[in-house]
Order: structure tokens, then sequence, then C-alpha cells
């Protein structure tokens, strides 16, 4: 066998490795396009010990999923793994701070500095818990923030140069969106005790908790971050029936998943997404009825009612959870 079979006959077997790592799979349609910049492995499973191909730079994949350091990729219609350090996204895309952020040399090394809630930067990749971020579609320097401070939609305040939002008063909220501390009279509940109906009991709570602070680190029911203020309310109703962050509330398959807004009912869980990270559970809130539900917002820095059937909430919904069934 002379050399130019040989190596023909390598590079058919590399190509059966490769394609064999890759389990069929639809594609997501949530894929971004990416590229792989640096000659590397990918693995059958996000683990080292996994089965693995060596690929080259430059081969464009798509990123259909992310957690942890891991991105799921898919090539040719077939699936596998790869450290998303090895990606970078194709068309980087627009995302802002939702709160100070903290912009590093790497991740988690060397404090650059930090940027004002509302600032536009441009996500290129995404690295464990933080975004390789660019300050605009032309800059080549790269920074790295956390995921949690970033959101995929535009923050709007009170003296950064834009009216959407007044803050008229402590307590009191109102938008342009429609999002304020003014709950429809016909979504209120009168039910004052749990023993009558878990549902409207929570609601109940809730509904006496507008204009409470919202705080990241909250001290219920002095004050409220989203997941603090569901697990409270459902708390008074049923002991413990939500706990955790709101990504673990999203995710809690004990209930059942309300895929559509319009199968929503009045006392489900509200979850969605509302950060550039892996997971579609970002923010949580309590469903009213009539498109309206309340939640403890960072925007607002306060409990207040919003309506998803149509603007940003509407956009970003993922799905709901049925607590009760009354």
């Amino acid at each position: 066998m002379n050399k130019r079979t040989l190596r023909a006959l390598r590079a058919a077997l590399i190509g059966i490795l490769i394609m064999s790592l890759f389990a069929s799979t639809a594609l997501a349609a949530s894929s971004v396009s990416a590229k792989i910049n640096a000659k590397t492995k990918i693995y059958q499973t996000p683990s080292k010990s996994a089965r693995t191909a060596t690929v080259k730079s430059g081969l464009k994949v798509k990123l259909v999923a992310a957690s942890n350091d891991w991105g799921k990729i898919t090539y040719k219609g077939q699936t596998a793994y790869i450290p998303l350090k090895y990606l970078t996204l194709t068309s980087p895309y627009k995302a802002y701070t939702a709160s100070e952020a903290v912009v590093y040399k790497k991740a988690g090394s060397t404090k650059l500095g930090t940027l004002s809630p509302g600032t536009t930067v441009y996500v290129v990749g995404l690295t464990g818990k933080y975004a390789r971020v660019k300050k605009s579609k032309s800059s080549s320097s790269i920074g790295y923030i956390r995921t949690n401070d970033l959101t995929k939609n535009k923050v709007y305040t009170s003296n950064g140069g834009t009216t959407e939002v007044s803050l008229s008063s402590t307590g009191t909220y109102s938008s342009s969106s429609g999002t304020s501390t003014n709950m429809p009279s016909s979504l209120r509940s009168t039910t004052t005790s749990a023993s009558v109906s878990k549902i409207e009991y929570t609601i109940y709570v809730a509904q006496n908790l507008i204009g409470a602070p919202y705080k990241e680190s909250s001290k219920p029911p002095t004050s409220f971050d989203c997941a603090t203020f569901t697990k409270w309310c459902y708390g008074k109703a049923k002991s413990g029936s939500v706990s955790g962050s709101a990504k673990s509330q999203g995710y809690d398959t004990r209930y059942t998943m309300i895929s559509n807004v319009a199968d929503l009912e009045r006392g489900d869980l509200v979850c969605f997404d509302t950060v550039v990270d892996s997971d579609l559970s970002d923010h949580v809130g309590i469903y009213l009825g009539g498109g309206y539900f309340i939640h403890a917002s960072s925007v607002a820095k306060m409990v207040v009612v919003s309506n998803l059937n149509s603007g940003y909430y509407n956009r970003v919904f993922s799905w709901g959870r049925r607590i009760f069934y009354d």
C-alpha cells in the first residue's frame, strides 16, 4: 500500500470517527453559528474521559446549548461536545448590562473596570459562568463579564437618558410598557386563608407585598429578589412548595410545564429567559390571569405587576409551572 493510499485511508478513518462521535439529533431552533477557534478535541459526552476526535481550527458548527464549561454543538446534523473556550460566535449578538457589571481581563481574574447598567456589549462566546464580550462589533479588545450581569433586552433607568421608566416615589412605580404597582381590581384576591384556596391565598399574600423593595441579598418579607418572592408567597399557602433560585424553580419537574401563555392559569409560576446564559429560567413570577403576573423586578427595584400578553415579557417567556390544583 503506497503513502498516498495510506493518507487517504487515514483521513477517511478520522472522518468516520468524528461522525461517530456525533449522536444524531434535530438542530435546535435556538442554535447560533460558531466556529472552532483552535485545533482541539471534541467529545462524545461532556467529559474529558469520553471518546474523542481532533478537529481543526475554523470548523463552522452550531452551538445549541451550554452548561458550565461545555458547549453542545452540531455539525451536519450530528451532535458532540467541546469546551466553550474553543468556540467563537461567528455573529456577535447584542446584550446589555443588567446592573453594574465588573469587566475582567480573563474569566474571574484581573479586574479591568466596571460598566454601568444598560451598557451595550456584544457577546462573542461563553466560558463557564462568563461571557466573552466586545464593546462594539468592530472592537478587537475582549473582556469577560458574568452572564448573570447581562440581559438580552434594553435596561431603562429613570436618569439614564430615556423616558420609558418613571419612578414617582418610594414604593410606587409605573412605565409606558404597563409595568406598575397598580394591580387591576378584578384580579385582586379576597381570600385570607389557605384552607379556602391555596391559589387565591398565594395571590392575596403576593398582592399585599406590591411596592416591597427588590434586593439581591433579600430578607423576606421586608425585601425580595424574584425567587425569594415566589418562594415566600407559595410557602404561605403550602410550606416548601418552591425553593432555591429562579433556575431551580423553573426546572422543577415536580410541577407540570405549561408551554403556552394562553394555557396559563391563575397561580401558575411563570418563567422568563432574561439573561445571556445557558438556562431558560432566569426570572420568575406568579400569574394573576388576563395576561398579568406579579414579580419582584430588578428594573423597578420593587414588587410590581406586569403584562406578558405582548411586549418584552411575551418575547422572553419560557414556560409556566402549575404549582397548585385547587
